[in-house]
């Protein structure tokens, strides 16, 4: 009896240890060093910060009644950005509002005071160049607004130090570049945090010449040119502090004007090209007030790794298989055995005698524990199989699908549709009715997720598409869902 207990118990410390070891292993991260300072998680980067969301009245009503030292108003532990005579623009056509409203549903107010809290920027991962230790980052939200440059006469610049007949869009002599790298950047970015920042030559600007590379400036903070944005999406919002600086806007928040660091040839240079997200063909005169998405460069080991609700979910399903695998061997181990000895004492004694055998106090001992464990993990086994699109079942990669339709080819031709997804690694989505490669105006957005072998979409609200608007898909494989008739194909 006692060599029974001591084999359950040798064989529950070990299925305990390996169980142990797998969740620890599982568990290590990729520890913060002493210098981080920036958070990663999957490709959204929190860095910096600025004011962003309107305070609350809960807020308000602990607000202090002056600034602190540093010039900002204290409500608990947050700080906030006292902003008077708020100047938010109305765009009466096509909308459903005068102005644009706050996150929580109001609009604001023309000369009004308001209170703004100071909060993380987020910023969306670019470029992701692990050899250099550098990441191009693009604001996922507008930040602000400012006039591209006030100092100009007609298509000149006129700016204390400016050569003579400098354009009135140059980037190199623009107030906006000045205001980027000195005023936003030291408000937006402590000392410590700007020396993990990069000094970038840009030559992404409208008066770079391709056969002159003294047309090349240094930035530490830019307005992207449409490569950039088109990377990026167009699928930025403004925050409220942005809304009462000024945005432009047409329908919603989705239909933000803001710069871009290019023009057009029919146009003269005292106009910078406009972006919103379904709309490339915009230009704005340079001293007009526009919003701001800034791009930058940040050193990539300065950044704590956090894991995504994705990594954690495919952590948790790893962990599934592999203790699964554990406790159906070491179950199998000690039952298997048993098994087959006794199997063998009942043939012989049922063909010595005619009686049945009857297990030992000692059999049964090992195999209860052992079928326990090894049914234990085949059930490990097949959860994970079940949450991961069933037998042969696939996860969707992140990348750009485009629409097939499967019921219209001709030979080895499958005729391409227009309609295209983007999936996104950190779970969100854009969405286009009408691809036209990478650079495509990305109409839609929202969040995706996989249960089983089914991709689910839930669409952001626009004018057109209701929020909350849900589309589900079967998976194929890995790069491919939806229907015969509908096929989406990953592209890129």
């Amino acid at each position: 009896m006692k060599k029974n207990r001591k084999f359950i118990f040798i064989l529950i410390s070990l299925l305990m240890i390996l169980v142990s070891l797998v969740s620890f292993g599982f568990s290590l991260r990729v520890s913060a060093k002493e210098e981080a300072v920036m958070t990663r998680q999957g490709d959204t980067i929190y860095f910096g910060y600025y004011p962003k969301t309107k305070a609350t009245d809960e807020e308000l009503s602990k607000m202090s009644a002056t600034p602190d030292s540093d010039g900002y108003y204290t409500s608990g532990s947050d700080r906030f950005m006292k902003v008077t005579n708020a100047d938010p623009k109305v765009h009466s056509e096509t909308a459903d509002t005068n102005f644009i409203p706050f996150d929580d549903g109001t609009q604001p107010s023309p000369g009004e005071t308001y209170y703004f809290k100071l909060e993380q920027i987020e910023w969306m991962v670019l470029v992701d160049d692990e050899a250099n230790d550098a990441v191009m980052l693009v604001s996922r939200y507008y930040l602000d607004t400012h006039a591209w440059q006030t100092n100009h006469a007609g298509d000149k610049c006129t700016i204390e130090g400016a050569p003579e007949g400098t354009k009135a869009n140059s980037w190199r002599y623009s107030e906006m570049r000045a205001w980027m790298n000195d005023e936003f950047l030291n408000y937006a970015f402590t000392e410590k945090e700007q020396e993990a920042m990069l000094l970038f030559a840009n030559s992404h600007t409208i008066d770079y010449k391709s056969d002159d590379s003294s047309t090349i400036v240094n930035d530490y903070v830019a307005v992207g040119n449409r490569d950039d944005y088109d990377t990026a999406g167009n699928n930025g919002r403004p925050t409220d502090y942005c809304i009462v600086k000024g945005a432009t806007w047409c329908y919603n928040k989705d239909h933000i004007y803001y710069y871009v660091n290019a023009t057009f040839p029919t146009f003269g240079s005292e106009y910078v090209r406009l972006y919103r997200h379904d709309e490339h063909n915009k230009v704005a005169s340079v001293d007009n007030v526009e919003a701001v998405r800034p791009i930058i460069y940040v050193k990539r080991s300065a950044a704590k790794i956090i894991a995504t609700e994705t990594q954690k979910e495919e952590k948790n399903n790893k962990t599934l298989l592999i203790v699964g695998i554990i406790c159906a061997v070491v179950g199998g181990v000690a039952a298997i055995p048993v098994m087959a000895s006794s199997s063998r004492k009942y043939k012989k004694q049922k063909k010595e005698n005619g009686t049945e055998y009857k297990l030992s106090k000692k059999e049964v001992a090992r195999l209860v524990p052992g079928l326990i464990t090894l049914v234990c993990g085949c059930v490990l086994i097949f959860l994970y199989i079940s949450f991961n699109g069933g037998i042969g079942g696939s996860k969707l990669e992140p990348g750009i699908y485009v629409q097939q339709g499967g019921g219209e080819s001709s030979g080895n031709v499958v005729q391409v549709g227009t309609t295209a997804y983007r999936l996104n690694s950190d779970g969100t989505f854009d969405f286009t009715g009408y691809y036209e490669g990478p650079g495509s105006a990305w109409e839609s957005h929202g969040t995706w997720s996989q249960s089983g072998s089914t991709v689910t979409f839930v669409y952001h609200g626009n004018p057109m598409v209701q929020e909350g608007h849900t589309v589900r898909a079967p998976i194929i494989n890995s790069t491919s869902f939806g229907s015969s008739q509908e096929r989406f194909t990953k592209v890129g």
